[in-house]
């Protein structure tokens, strides 16, 4: 390693923040390479030193535009873990970037007890004119701390927009009411800043949707479905409804109970449909409590995949410690689709733990097929030795398949080769063929591992129309399916199967996480549609090895 790199490192730990700063004042003229290196060395430096130095890195005087997007992201992914981070924002970062860290801003605001910190976050979004917190900083009028009221009406007014003058107005009729707040709404008044403010878009809040939360929370999962489609078609217009309820279920009202629990279950489905980005901080919210059925945390996660990109992934970087591997699994699947350099260095520090823990991550990671958590971790002497064992071992072949994409994208040929050879041979191996269907990668992903452990191949599909082509195509040994697909439910998929293979030559299988189905209501439904069972997600090896003849 480079001796700026090394003395950076010894600096850093030796708590000599004075020469480490020296050194940082020099990354403008350090290779590319070396400056990424810097980030790790951050990503990893305890929490008194990494604000100092991201501190120093993002003053005017040092900031070195190659690298700045990415500091920033790693002051706000430290920030979703210490929020005093976001003082680095609030002192240093130029507009564009308080309007980026938004999210990060609103999600303290909504869990943070710290005054002066609470003041600092109300007063940047004041002067930066943070118009998407107006509601978060207007719920602080109604505290009964005279300084953070205070700071919410003075942030209020310079937001100036007349979303910020109706909260006011709100107040107004309220006993929080004084002189103070009725002032401030003449000032913005007068100001004529209401007239030239752009309308904000709401989604009305009304009890049209009531009917169908209720049916969606029914025990009769025909009348459930109806309600899952009636949402999804309703698109985003309804996350106000299922955000109402997932507030509720954030603090007090766990879902404990089985209705509950189907009911957030097929919320979290449906926010992976209509994915409202206000939903992120009620899934943090759930994913946080301590006591949550594992089955919700999974659903929860697959949500969280479902949205294009995330502020930050660092919340979610807690999901690799779960004991649970299918959980684990959908948490590494979002991951992947968020990865920043803290995420990175996160990551790479507990596969080379040495632990059992990290091989099981490992391994984790090789079974969700994270292609760019796999392809960063390549660097990795103790991940690429962790990997071959897995690989070698009993690694299903759709992670062979990934790995060796991956292998060709690097030019590592040779090792590449190996893998393919490796491949050829186990698909010699005579397995009967499963076939799996659900709309989510990660029970796609859980289920193969599951199914070649059990000595059978699999195949997997996303799209019902897709499977059943293959299913028409070559009768496989059976078939799995959600209880819900995209647009029919695993009934219906059945009930045309069954036009081509009896029960006895094809088990069909649904597997779902819904807990609280009416037994005889759904079993009369199965019955109808020649579905052979119904097991709760995932199903046990023995499970599966009993379905097959």
């Amino acid at each position: 390693m480079d001796d700026y790199l090394l003395s950076l490192k010894k600096s850093i730990k030796t708590e000599k923040m004075d020469q480490a700063k020296t050194l940082l004042a020099q990354i403008s003229s350090r290779p590319t390479p070396e400056k990424h290196e810097v980030l790790q060395i951050l990503a990893l430096a305890p929490d008194k030193s990494a604000f100092e130095l991201l501190s120093f890195l993002t003053n005017k005087e040092h900031k070195d535009p190659d690298i700045y997007d990415r500091l920033v992201q790693l002051i706000i992914d430290r920030a979703h873990l210490n929020f005093n981070f976001a003082l680095i924002l609030c002192e240093n970062a130029d507009l564009q970037t308080i309007i980026h860290a938004a999210p990060l801003l609103r999600h303290i605001l909504s869990n943070e007890t710290n005054k002066e910190l609470l003041n600092k976050i109300i007063r940047t979004a004041g002067k930066n004119k943070i118009e998407s917190l107006t509601s978060d900083i207007a719920e602080f009028i109604f505290y009964d701390d005279i300084g953070l009221k205070t700071g919410a009406v003075k942030a209020l007014m310079r937001i100036g927009t007349s979303r910020a003058c109706e909260k006011l107005e709100q107040v107004s009729k309220t006993k929080k009411c004084d002189q103070n707040i009725l002032d401030t709404i003449q000032i913005l008044k007068a100001k004529n800043l209401l007239e030239n403010s752009p309308p904000i878009e709401q989604v009305a809040v009304t009890d049209g949707y009531q009917p169908e939360l209720e049916q969606l929370a029914s025990n009769d999962v025909i009348k459930k479905f109806e309600a899952f489609i009636a949402f999804s078609e309703k698109g985003s217009n309804a996350s106000a409804w299922l955000l109402k309820y997932l507030e509720t279920q954030d603090h007090d009202q766990r879902p404990d109970h089985d209705q509950n629990h189907d009911l957030v279950i097929n919320i979290l489905h449906l926010i992976s449909r209509t994915i409202p980005k206000e939903a992120v901080n009620h899934i943090f919210a759930i994913i946080n409590q301590k006591k949550i059925d594992n089955t919700i945390k999974f659903a929860a996660y697959n949500a969280l995949e479902a949205f294009p990109e995330l502020e930050s992934a660092a919340s979610v970087v807690q999901g690799l410690s779960e004991s649970t591997g299918f959980v684990r699994l959908a948490a590494v699947k979002t991951i992947d689709k968020n990865l920043s350099d803290f995420v990175c260095a996160e990551i790479k520090t507990r596969i080379e733990s040495g632990t059992k823990k990290g091989e099981l991550l490992a391994e984790t990671i090789l079974d969700a097929r994270a292609k760019h958590i796999i392809g960063y971790l390549m660097i990795s002497d103790t991940f690429s030795y962790m990997a071959s064992n897995y690989l070698d071992r009993t690694a299903p072949i759709p992670v062979l398949d990934t790995f060796i994409e991956i292998l060709e994208k690097k030019n590592l040929n040779s090792t590449a080769k190996k893998y393919m050879d490796l491949k050829k041979k186990r698909m010699a191996q005579k397995r009967k063929t499963i076939i799996i269907i659900s709309s989510s990668e990660a029970i796609l992903n859980t289920y193969s591992k599951l199914i070649y452990s059990c000595g059978f191949s699999s195949l997997t599909f996303q799209r019902s129309q897709d499977a059943f082509e293959a299913i028409v195509s070559q009768k496989p040994s059976a078939i799995i399916c959600d209880l819900f697909l995209n647009d029919i439910t695993g009934m219906d998929l059945a009930r045309e199967a069954r036009e081509l293979y009896s029960k006895d030559d094809v088990p069909i299988i649904i597997s779902g996480l819904q807990k609280s189905l009416d037994k005889n209501l759904l079993q009369k439904e199965l019955d109808n549609a020649g579905v052979n069972a119904i097991y709760s997600f995932p199903a046990k090896t023995s499970q599966i090895k009993s379905w097959i003849k």
